[in-house]
């Protein structure tokens, strides 16, 4: 979302016969109706760029048993003892890998559909009705439960609780912790946030002067009462955004009670239109530093490389 900005529709009527030249017309903001882009409540799918293949089964050839002297079958007996317990106690076998590589994939998918409900529900944010709103809010939060669950299986599994797995999945686990976390804020500023941002959109389609007024000021006055967000870069947003509409809601009021604005009024009029194009300034300002507080944001939790290197590992040892 970029302000922009448009010359308001009810702006006083200009005499034609007015020997000075037309000022600058007051500038009118739009109103933010993305206050994220899609991609900003989540780092990149943590999936590698495809699934990791499971190793299919080797089937095993039957073998003919052999009758070998009590001795032998001691020592074979012994050491195939010896050898289980050192892949129980201490090591994970093929199949348990399979299985990691199986749950890790599951995992990849869960944050995939996460990424996507997000997208959803902020491309809709202003646009969509109650109960699609509601929808899109209700997929998204089911969908962040269901990676943080995903990630839990994957987490209890002995390829990822021994040796280098163990340090892989650790890693990767911290990034993803810190991942989800990002996640359930963007969801719950959004939630917080959609009521004033309906009210600005409500205030940027109203054409009559008076009614104009009365949607700024609505605007600026549930920007006000947001209070604070769980996400730093949207908090600051809002806050940012809820000034500069509080300061063009009070000029604007100001300029539409001119009567004659080429006028007697003219020098008021260049102060009040100074003043709105300093507010609107001050909201592309805001939206342009947003989006790269988001970037910086997306960054810092982006686990990408960490679910990357789980991954490989992962695939790489299902089949040694």
């Amino acid at each position: 979302m970029n302000p922009n900005s448009t010359e308001p529709t009810n702006e006083p009527t200009v005499p034609t016969s007015s020997p000075t030249p037309d000022p600058v017309a007051p500038v009118e903001p739009v109103v933010p109706v993305e206050p994220m882009t899609p991609t900003s409540p989540s780092a990149a799918p943590i999936a590698v760029d495809t699934p990791v293949t499971p190793s299919p089964e080797v089937k095993k050839s039957n073998k003919k048993l052999l009758t070998i002297i009590g001795a032998i079958a001691g020592v074979v007996l012994l050491a195939a003892i010896a050898a289980l317990l050192y892949s129980t106690l201490s090591g994970a076998s093929q199949e348990d890998y399979k299985e990691a590589v199986t749950q890790y994939n599951a995992t990849s998918s869960a944050n995939s559909a996460f990424t996507s409900d997000v997208a959803t529900l902020v491309s809709g944010l202003n646009s969509d009705t109650d109960d699609e709103y509601n929808t899109a809010l209700k997929d998204a939060e089911t969908s962040l439960a269901k990676l943080k669950d995903e990630n839990t299986k994957l987490g209890d599994l002995k390829a990822v609780k021994v040796g280098e797995g163990k340090e892989l999945y650790k890693t990767f686990n911290d990034k993803l912790t810190t991942y989800v976390a990002y996640g359930g804020d963007v969801l719950g500023s959004v939630k917080k946030a959609r009521p004033a941002i309906i009210a600005c959109d409500d205030a940027r389609s109203t054409t009559d002067s008076a009614a104009r007024v009365s949607g700024l000021k609505n605007c600026s006055s549930k920007l006000a009462a947001v209070g604070d967000l769980p996400n730093p870069a949207f908090n600051t947003y809002i806050k940012s955004i809820s000034v500069a509409y509080a300061d063009y809601a009070t000029t604007y009021e100001k300029v539409s009670a001119l009567t004659n604005p080429l006028g007697a009024q003219y020098e008021e009029y260049k102060m009040l239109r100074d003043q709105l194009n300093a507010a609107s300034k001050s909201l592309s300002t805001a939206s342009k530093d947003y989006q790269t507080a988001v970037k910086k944001s997306n960054d810092e939790v982006n686990v990408k490389d960490q679910a990357q290197a789980l991954g490989n590992y992962l695939s790489e040892q299902q089949t040694k």
